[in-house]
């Protein structure tokens, strides 16, 4: 919907009091009845429905009185709420043309009473090409469900604080001026979007400005998420700014590295595409450290109110334990001096204990050496008798096994596995499935166990047929045959012949029906 800000001049005070009276009930209504607006707008003399009428004619209001009756706004009577308080804070006076249009924002050139131009960008969120904001935005957080108005009106919002935040911070972006509702005002850049650019003087300089600005933007703890050269401006210069921030994710995501990669991915092609310029180095994620936290001062997406605790506990932490170290170190300081006289006698006394000891001690160790020897033997000699007997003990289990295993495989009962055998064309076939040719009787190990067709009819084909004898028949016996014939043959001339006068009964149009595309257009062109 285009801005067309002709129908502000015909606007008086109660039009605007009516639309803050639907923008209010619209916090609770997604249909607001007029009884409501009404109450909220608090107009003498039946005023408010005379302004519904002029607002509802300029497209400002939106009636719906299909299943309840009641009116809400559209994006223009947003609009025009938001320029009329832009107005009276004397932020801008002239709306210009528009300049860009984007998936969820409309871009116009406005100007103050300076003739100072600036950049006014209206958030629409609500689109066709793009209404999966519930999977690429976190606008709605806690909520489950909320108006595009209200949506869009958060977009602005936190793309202003993004722009501001980053501003302040020295980044290359538009000067932030001021916001109402789902507007934003900024300064114009003086540059062209970096899809039309065919050449550049120095590609290796702007691809490497960009790539530090990636880096530089990861470093206080933000990613851009859409960086591309649809969202960069350059100058004749070739001076970079950035643009388009309601999509930043903080480091801290779980998909950081994700985003991270996409926007230096997205400028190594696009360099290598539209400038035949192939980077041998791009920047990872692993290399960025966090400097600064703007990601916690803005509250970006990815980071939560428990990680703000989290991080606002930790670095209380910290400082109380460097306090505490640096006490520490100063008392250690004070105590260093008078711990060191008391450790150089005691130091005398325990090496005066040490040398009478080390005396007594050589001559048991000499003793204990002597004894150790004799033991060492022994066990050797103990340790070869168990290795034998163990090697015994193993053969003989292995026999026993053996034995074990030979009379299980005679003992088995053949009750617990009785198979059920029956003759089947001259074969011997069996229901069981747990069978085994072992549980046979020698009779039956000849009749192989087949089931397939094919086999059973090759058997019959193989198998010695007997002889047919010939049957004489009797003359009376003949004549019966040939009467049987007889009346087999009428009786399928007769039904052939009926078969015959039902189908010409049938009329032209089942017959229609029956016939194929072509016969059909010439029966038709023939009446």
């Amino acid at each position: 919907m285009k801005l067309d800000p002709k129908a502000l001049r015909y606007l008086s005070k109660d039009d605007f009091r009516t639309l803050v009276a639907v923008e209010m009930g619209m916090k609770n209504h997604e249909l607001v009845p007029v009884s409501l607006i009404c109450t909220i707008a608090n107009l003498k003399y039946g005023g408010t429905k005379k302004s519904i009428q002029t607002l509802h004619k300029f497209k400002l209001l939106f009636h719906d009185g299909r299943n309840y009756d009641g009116y809400k706004l559209t994006y223009l009577g947003y609009d025009f709420l938001a320029l009329k308080t832009l107005v009276s804070r004397g932020v801008c006076s002239y709306v210009g043309n528009q300049i860009g249009v984007g998936k969820e924002s409309d871009i116009y050139i406005v100007a103050n009473d300076d003739n100072h131009e600036m950049v006014l960008k209206l958030h629409r969120l609500g689109r066709v090409s793009f209404k999966t904001i519930k999977n690429n935005r976190d606008y709605l957080k806690h909520r489950k469900s909320a108006s595009w108005l209200y949506l869009s009106r958060l977009a602005a919002l936190k793309e202003f604080a993004y722009m501001k935040a980053l501003y302040d911070n020295g980044f290359p972006v538009p000067t932030p001026i001021d916001y109402n509702r789902h507007c934003i005002v900024m300064s114009r850049a003086r540059g062209y979007p970096l899809t039309q650019i065919v050449q550049l003087r120095h590609p290796s300089k702007v691809y490497s400005d960009l790539m530090n600005l990636i880096v530089k933007l990861a470093s206080y703890g933000l990613i851009h998420g859409d960086f591309n050269e649809f969202n960069i401006l350059i100058n004749d210069e070739e001076e970079i700014t950035l643009i388009d921030f309601p999509q930043m994710v903080s480091t801290s995501h779980l998909n950081a590295e994700m985003y991270f990669d996409r926007d230096v991915t997205c400028i190594r092609v696009f360099f290598e595409k539209r400038f035949n310029f192939i980077g041998e180095r791009w920047p990872k994620f692993k290399d960025c450290h966090n400097i600064h936290s703007l990601d916690v001062e803005i509250s970006a997406s990815g980071f939560t109110r428990d990680m703000e605790k989290e991080f606002q506990d930790l670095s209380k932490q910290q400082d109380d334990e460097e306090e505490e170290f640096n006490n520490q170190e100063e008392e250690d300081d004070d105590d260093y001096d008078d711990d060191d006289d008391e450790e150089d006698e005691d130091n005398q006394d325990e090496n005066e204990k040490e040398e009478d000891n080390n005396s007594n001690n050589n001559n048991e160790d000499n003793k204990i050496k002597k004894s150790s020897k004799q033991e060492k033997v022994d066990k050797k000699d103990i340790e070869k008798e168990i290795k034998k007997e163990e090697q015994d003990n193993q053969s003989d289990e292995e026999e026993d096994e053996e034995d074990e295993e030979e009379d299980s495989d005679s003992d088995v009962s053949v009750e617990d596995n009785t198979p059920v055998i029956e003759e089947f064309k001259g074969l011997s076939l069996n229901k069981n499935r747990d069978f085994k040719f072992s549980n046979l009787k020698d009779e039956d190990y000849k009749a192989p166990i087949v089931l397939r067709k094919e086999y059973i009819e090759n058997l019959d084909e193989n198998q010695p047929t007997e002889p047919k004898k010939k049957v004489e028949l009797t003359e009376e016996e003949k004549q019966k045959r040939k009467e049987e014939k007889r009346q087999k043959m009428i009786t399928d001339k007769v039904k052939r012949q009926l078969g015959k006068t039902m189908r010409e009964k049938v009329s032209v149009r089942n017959n229609v029906k029956s016939r194929t595309k072509k016969e059909v257009q010439a029966h038709i062109s023939s009446y």
